[in-house]
């Protein structure tokens, strides 16, 4: 239900090809015998119309998938990997998103196979470079780098901006739905900066 709530068009096909059927059934209990044939052929239309319908719909979903590309991100391991990677972002004048992230953490992985892939999700991150810290070795590395960014749950994407600088009030700590994620990565613009 929640691919049809995404699409109003199809939500809306839907909903007549549901009325048509149910009209056409309310049909047949009315006037049982002298329109057999009829009845089957609008049954038959109004299968093979949902049928071409879902088809379509299936094909139109893979093409919009396959046209946004899913996130890449870049790992990071130490201190050092995330100034490099800064540094590097900062010389392009791109922003950083980096996701502080944990094997066991259930919100990180829906992060990764769910949020960050969106369609309205992944085309807003084509404008950043995309770190990954997974920090559930928990190393001496891993503990150095949460001390130094102040890291005390998961998940937390920690932004900087297109100089380089960075942008605690875009921090996220905890879950956000994909909407409510895109929002946010609008009202931070860090990109323009």
């Amino acid at each position: 239900m929640m691919l049809l709530t995404n699409y109003p068009i199809i939500m809306a096909i839907t909903i007549i090809c549901i009325l048509l059927s149910c009209v056409t059934l309310w049909f047949i209990c009315r006037h049982p015998i002298p329109y057999k044939g009829l009845y089957s052929i609008g049954l038959g239309i109004i299968i093979g119309l949902c049928s071409i319908f879902l088809f379509t719909t299936i094909k139109h979903l893979e093409r919009q998938a396959s046209l946004t590309p899913t996130p890449t991100f870049i790992a990071v391991h130490s201190i050092d990997d995330l100034e490099l990677a800064l540094a590097e972002a900062a010389s392009q004048h791109q922003p950083v998103l980096l996701d502080v992230t944990a094997d066991w953490c259930t919100p990180c992985i829906a992060y990764k196979k769910e949020i960050f892939p969106a369609p309205e999700v992944a085309k807003q991150l084509n404008q950043y470079t995309l770190l990954e810290a997974n920090v559930t070795a928990n190393t001496p590395q891993d503990l150095a780098l949460m001390q130094q960014l102040n890291v005390i749950g998961f998940p937390t994407l920690l932004f900087w901006d297109s100089k380089g600088e960075a942008a605690p009030q875009a921090q996220v700590t905890g879950f956000m739905d994909a909407n409510d994620f895109s929002e946010h990565l609008r009202q931070q613009a860090l990109h323009i900066q």
